[in-house]
């Protein structure tokens, strides 16, 4: 019996909102020095799951568009990165000044989840730690 393993997905760098925005452009500016693919997500691609935007085999665009609230906060997934390399480059964006709201490392769990779903729970967990510290 063979073993099926699913290729990794190769580094790609995922940005919300899509559209040429000025943080999408210093973001995509920070990737292109560090050689990392860079691909602007738009608000129509919401709906495809995190694994069809990064680029993973066997993954297919959503059949109907996101009809959940349209996410207002900037975000950035890391895919296809090991830890390490994450890590490096979070410490690089702090020394540039170059923030972004949200972030996240694509994982075997959210793969398959849609875009828009992991930016909403991306918002509530940054509301909540937002809170805890104002407390």
């Amino acid at each position: 019996m063979k073993a099926h393993i699913q290729k990794p997905a190769a580094a790609k760098i995922l940005f919300y909102p899509g559209g040429g925005t000025e943080q999408g452009q210093a973001v995509s500016a920070f990737c292109q020095a560090e050689k990392i693919p860079f691909q602007e997500v738009s608000a129509e691609h919401l709906g495809h799951c995190l694994g069809f935007l990064a680029g993973i085999p066997g993954f297919s665009p959503a059949k109907s568009p996101w009809e959940q609230p349209i996410p207002q906060r900037e975000a950035m997934i890391f895919c296809g990165m090991e830890e390490k390399k994450v890590r490096q480059l979070l410490e690089k964006m702090n020394r540039l000044a170059l923030s972004v709201q949200l972030k996240a490392v694509m994982t075997p769990h959210n793969q398959g989840w849609p875009f828009g779903a992991l930016l909403a729970e991306l918002e509530k967990e940054h509301l909540a730690l937002h809170r805890r510290e104002n407390v």
